[in-house]
């Protein structure tokens, strides 16, 4: 079947945490670059983000609609911040993504039916997160009320021709390989650890994550659906619900699987210069007043070898902490002190919110020389001139430093950061510090590393020469132009009741 115009419409869902929307914006920005008349179903304190990509916004609402910001500052359990990182996992899991499904569904439902408004023989391809469960019931067989029903094992649900599940975190899918995600133990493809991964799974995380299994069974049931989920909760339904699975990321930084669910696959990376003539159009230059001194110290490696203006060159470390753990002690203070007295350096600290200061956190800060400090900056633009990059760990800022090909050092706790930065060890890619908030001499022995063994830069070359051979966007596109030409519709998995 061919595809016809005009193309069906894309609607994209997406968990509210700036890290999740970051990479999903890009590709909506893309996708409707190239034609795609696309719609972007999220929070409203991201709407301006989201509508700058080109995409219809439609509002979640209620507690649907979170402010990630507003949620760490105010976070919702007393001592937040002072308990174990596993301990805010499992709170940020009840309270971002399962409590609010329900609400998630009814925007779900609601934005789908405007879209069969607008015109109802066209056709909708769904791009679905897969941390927003708000759609889950949709595969799980709730009743969809005027946008048709949902009874049997392959059916067509309304006007969704089909769904794609992107995935922006390391995959949370379960396998006899991995344990549970978050565990600390390290990757052992071995019968032996097979047997270690099996009784993880069922002796500690099955136990320990019972009240979410539950919790995602009554939050179902409250959206319409008549039977359990029947698995684990993290063991990946909001996955493989979906035929397709698109991870965002590279092979090489992933743990091998013998088990990956069928219709899996690698779609390279959102980070870095675009791949294609398809793409939304080159953003300005930062403002800052140092921003030149960062370009023209990278513009001495163009000089010719034997001009000694060359060894006037700085190495610029990037440090940063993300959008989540945004307290500057954690880690930018500590980079900022451990060359302090580096003349041959210069470091580059990103506090990750718009007028963000180092002075609200403690008027008594007193910035080095040889530091630059940005509130918000384009991480893109500046690894493009780094040598080292220090981060949490974030899957996004690793992907950055690969698609810039920049190696890194990463201290990070909490959600995916402890495996990502498992990851970053393995891979051969940089330093894992193994904690949260390291000493400045922590940093610097990390940073010195990097810099003194020239592994870490050949092997994040390695991957940054598998990002460049995957075009991400094009993948999406092509997925989507499969999903119009056969029409796939939704599968109703068959679950326990």
């Amino acid at each position: 079947m061919a595809v016809t115009e005009p193309l069906p419409f894309v609607l994209v869902v997406c968990h509210s945490l700036s890290g999740h929307l970051q990479p999903l914006i890009r590709i909506a920005a893309a996708l409707h670059a190239r034609g795609w008349d696309t719609f972007f179903l999220g929070p409203t304190a991201h709407r301006a983000r989201i509508e700058a990509s080109g995409a219809g916004f439609f509002a979640l609402y209620g507690d649907a609609d979170l402010d990630d910001k507003a949620y760490y500052e105010d976070p919702p359990v007393a001592d937040y911040h002072s308990l174990h990182w596993a301990e805010r996992a499992m709170i940020d899991l009840e309270k971002q993504c399962l409590e609010p499904l329900p609400t998630q569904w009814t925007c779900f439902t609601e934005a789908v039916r405007s879209l069969q408004e607008r015109d109802e023989g066209r056709g909708i391809v769904l791009v679905n997160e897969a941390f927003f469960y708000g759609s889950l019931p949709l595969f799980l067989g709730a009743p969809f009320g005027s946008g048709g029903g949902a009874t049997t094992k392959q059916n067509s649900v309304g006007s969704l021709l089909g769904s794609l599940c992107v995935s922006v975190t390391v995959p949370a899918i379960r396998s006899i390989d991995l344990p549970p995600i978050g565990y600390p133990f390290p990757f052992e493809a071995s019968s032996e650890g097979r047997v270690r991964n099996a009784k993880l799974w069922e002796r500690s995380w099955t136990p320990k994550a019972q009240h979410l299994t539950t919790l995602l069974d009554t939050k179902l049931r409250e959206a319409g659906v008549e039977k359990k989920v029947g698995e684990t909760f993290l063991s990946g339904v909001n996955y493989t619900c979906h035929d397709t699975i698109l991870q965002l990321g590279v092979p090489g930084f992933e743990y091998p699987r013998s088990d990956w669910p069928s219709g899996f696959k690698f779609a390279g990376l959102v980070q870095g210069p675009p791949k294609s003539s398809h793409t939304t159009a080159k953003t300005k230059p930062p403002s800052f007043d140092w921003w030149e001194e960062i370009v023209s110290n990278s513009a001495l490696d163009t000089l010719p070898t034997s001009d000694s203006q060359r060894i006037r060159k700085k190495k610029v470390i990037v440090v940063a902490q993300g959008t989540v753990e945004i307290n500057p002690y954690d880690l930018i203070i500590p980079t900022l002190e451990a060359f302090v007295s580096r003349e041959d350096v210069l470091v580059v600290a990103i506090l990750g919110w718009r007028d963000a200061d180092l002075s609200t956190y403690d008027p008594h800060i007193k910035i080095p020389p040889n530091a630059r400090i940005a509130d918000y900056l384009s991480y893109d633009a500046v690894l493009e001139h780094a040598d080292v990059w220090v981060h949490n760990a974030g899957f996004g800022a690793v992907n950055h430093g690969i698609a810039n090909e920049v190696p890194m050092v990463v201290a990070g706790e909490g959600m995916d950061k402890t495996e990502n930065a498992r990851r970053v060890a393995w891979s051969g890619i940089g330093v894992d510090l193994g904690c949260s908030k390291p000493t400045s001499d922590q940093v610097r022995e990390g940073v010195e590393r990097v810099l003194q063994n020239h592994q870490f830069a050949t092997r994040i070359q390695g991957l940054q020469k598998q990002s460049e051979e995957i075009d991400c966007f094009s993948i999406f596109h092509e997925e989507l132009v499969r999903i119009a030409e056969t029409h796939p519709g939704i599968t109703i998995k068959q679950r326990e009741t």
